[in-house]
């Protein structure tokens, strides 16, 4: 939009004082997509994104540029850490930086395979994790009501609790819990004060 506004014409100043911020953050905005292929900017151009990743992206070559950011959308994480490693694990025929003498040394190419190779297991896992969310939700909140029915039976919670406490534990944080995020918490909380005891 801000490209398009200073092609037909309007300054750079105005855009500026109009959005409240300096010409500078302007010109780094209009300059945003220099250097990065037309299939990237398709790929980026409904995703979030620091604006510093078209910079690590200009490095690579178009090719590479497609492939590091199929990547990083597989694997749900546009992020600069993600983007500069991707970099340091590219090829330097795949890289366009100015000073080949200053760039790192490139890991061996058994390393970047082992690399893509996780990476691809990694978005395996989360596609399958993904088709059985629903499922796993569905069971999880079958398991809660009927773990919050059994409690209701004062005979079969008394049992409980004077002959397996810690599972009794467990069902009291199930019945207690409104959601997923909420366990975990719970859990890591439960794990603190565990070691906080211990020490």
């Amino acid at each position: 939009m801000i490209r398009r506004a200073t092609e037909q014409g309007v300054s750079k100043d105005r855009l500026a004082k109009a959005f409240d911020v300096n010409v500078t953050s302007i010109t780094r905005r209009v300059n945003l997509l220099n250097g990065i292929c037309p299939e990237v900017v398709a790929m980026l151009q409904d995703k979030q994104f620091p604006p510093d990743l078209t910079r690590v992206l200009r490095n690579m070559k178009a090719a590479r540029q497609v492939e590091a950011v199929e990547l990083m959308i597989a694997s749900n994480g546009i992020t600069m850490a993600h983007a500069e490693a991707l970099l340091k694990a590219t090829p330097p025929e795949q890289r366009h930086d100015t000073a080949p003498s200053n760039r790192p040394k490139a890991p061996p190419m058994e390393q970047i395979v082992k690399l893509e190779k996780e990476m691809s297991q990694v978005h395996t896992q989360y596609k399958d994790a993904e088709q059985h969310y629903g499922s796993d939700l569905l069971n999880l909140v079958l398991a809660k009501g009927f773990i919050t029915k059994l409690l209701a039976n004062e005979s079969v919670k008394h049992f409980i609790e004077c002959n397996e406490n810690e599972i009794m534990e467990h069902f009291v944080l199930v019945v207690n819990t409104v959601s997923m995020e909420e366990a975990v918490q719970q859990q890591q909380t439960d794990g603190l004060g565990s070691v906080a005891e211990a020490e």
